[in-house]
């Protein structure tokens, strides 16, 4: 469940386009922008938040992901967790990983928000770790 608060009357509600298949709700451009090639913009969606899980009503965090179809224009999200507990508007940064200027206009879908239960909990430092068959092998270490 995702509670939206409209922070500017132009604000456009995320949808999601096939519910119960879909991931993510997508969501708007709430101003038009241009961003440069190998530039950053912030955009503003004009909405805030709250997710919560629909039978335990538990918080939800969101991962902000790119659109498939931004993704192979070359414009790409660079900033993507909004914690459980933020209330602020949500801001989208796109960067322009391509070599011609991208607009945006206002209404736009720029972006995926893919709600996660928190899972985080407290840190323990221990003296060791237990045994698994990776052990220590890293980059590479499970072949081509």
């Amino acid at each position: 469940m995702l509670h939206v608060l409209r922070l500017d009357h132009a604000a456009r509600l995320p949808q999601v386009a096939h519910p119960g298949e879909d991931l993510g709700y997508d969501i708007f451009a709430l101003e038009p922008k241009i961003i440069d090639p190998g530039g950053s913009a912030r955009l503003r969606t004009g909405i805030a938040v709250e997710a919560q899980h629909p039978t335990t009503g538990e918080p939800l965090g969101l991962l902000v992901r790119d659109r498939s179809s931004m993704a192979s224009r070359s414009i790409a999200v660079t900033g993507g967790v909004i914690d459980a507990g933020y209330r602020g508007e949500i801001l989208i940064l796109l960067t322009n990983l391509g070599t011609e200027p991208f607009a945006i206009a206002a209404g736009d879908k720029i972006a995926q928000m893919i709600p996660l239960p928190v899972l985080t909990g407290a840190v323990i430092a221990v003296e060791s770790l237990s045994d698994s068959t990776r052990a220590e092998q890293g980059f590479g270490s499970s072949g081509r």
